[in-house]
């Protein structure tokens, strides 16, 4: 009878610590597993903010293939001094001061019709690239958005270290972007004005 007891006591005791055990094992497993998740998310931050670098440096260099393109500005004024230099050495040599004076005002405006001609191409192109990078940006907002709710599914937190550097990141280029078009009018500006007299106040 005792034995039949002890035996008893034995196997509840057994029982006991097994599920012990299992309960440990089923925590470690959820712990594993969130973690698990969490790595994958992270890991999904990074590639996101590796695209959004790259979508970075490829809108910079597209600017500047549309700036540096044929018949650009830099272009255009080496052309005006390289004529306008040509004028004022024939004028050393022929005494009509007023001729050549019209010679040099009509030299100003067929090139402040090239600048103007150009700054309205050019800005045109490049509010075209600034609106495409935009939807861009959307698009990484959008992903955003849904990364916070999949951390706060997997860990009950929305946000991490690694989502919050993307969020940084998304908003620095935005910034840039804004500050870029900004720039933009106001060079175009400049060369669509470029050889007018400036007006009588």
């Amino acid at each position: 009878m005792k034995t039949l007891l002890i035996a008893s006591l034995l196997g509840a005791s057994i029982l006991t610590v097994q599920a012990g055990e299992i309960k440990k094992i089923e925590s470690s497993t959820i712990v594993s597993e969130a973690e698990n998740e969490k790595e994958a998310l992270d890991q999904k931050v990074e590639v996101q903010l590796y695209n959004l670098s790259m979508l970075k440096s490829q809108f910079k260099m597209a600017q500047e293939n549309i700036k540096n393109s044929k018949g650009n500005h830099e272009e255009i004024e080496k052309d005006f001094d390289y004529f306008h230099s040509l004028l004022l050495e024939n004028a050393k040599l022929d005494d009509n001061k007023e001729q050549t004076e019209k010679s040099i005002e009509k030299l100003k405006k067929e090139y402040a019709r090239k600048h103007k001609s150009r700054a309205t191409q050019e800005l045109k192109e490049l509010k075209a690239l600034e609106d495409n990078m935009k939807k861009e940006l959307n698009a990484y907002n959008r992903e955003l958005a849904s990364l916070r709710s999949k951390y706060k599914k997997a860990t009950g937190d929305e946000t991490s270290p690694a989502l919050e550097k993307f969020e940084q990141e998304i908003l620095a280029v935005e910034n840039m972007l804004e500050d870029s078009s900004k720039k933009n009018v106001q060079h175009a500006a400049f060369y669509q004005n470029r050889f007018e007299k400036p007006k009588n106040i």
